[in-house]
């Protein structure tokens, strides 16, 4: 598992406009994604009309923070220094429970991962942001 701070060297997510209201929520320890308030789908990532129907009338809904792993990958070679210095680490797709898939680092020891566990969101601090990452459920 990683260290939840990390020096303010730590690459530094892209920010889209779109998505300043997540990235907002998360210095609160809040995650958050867009729902469509005409066909009521859940829309990730964030967008400025409905990737299911089209409307332009999106608003932000905070998330429960649980899903289940979808996908995952464990990192064993880190893609620069900052990345190596933390290997193994693992990232996957989550199916969460509002039915959008989300990208994130799932914090657990590798062999302990699998398909279809349930998962809840942390949130850590990366340098100067906030990131949510996801750990074994309890419940």
């Amino acid at each position: 598992m990683t260290e939840t701070h990390l020096p303010n060297t730590w690459p530094q997510p892209y920010r889209l406009l779109d998505a300043q209201p997540y990235w907002d929520a998360l210095a609160d320890e809040k995650l958050t994604f867009q729902r469509c308030t005409a066909c009521r789908e859940s829309v990730w990532p964030a967008h400025s009309f409905c990737t299911h129907c089209g409307a332009k009338s999106l608003g932000w809904t905070q998330s429960s923070g649980r899903g289940e792993i979808y996908s995952y990958s464990t990192i064993t070679r880190g893609p620069t220094p900052v990345w190596a210095g933390i290997v193994p680490y693992t990232v996957g797709f989550i199916r969460m429970d509002e039915g959008y898939f989300l990208f994130s680092q799932i914090d657990e020891a590798p062999e302990a991962i699998r398909i279809g566990q349930r998962v809840e969101v942390r949130f850590v601090q990366r340098g100067e942001q906030k990131l949510p990452v996801f750990v074994l459920s309890k419940q």
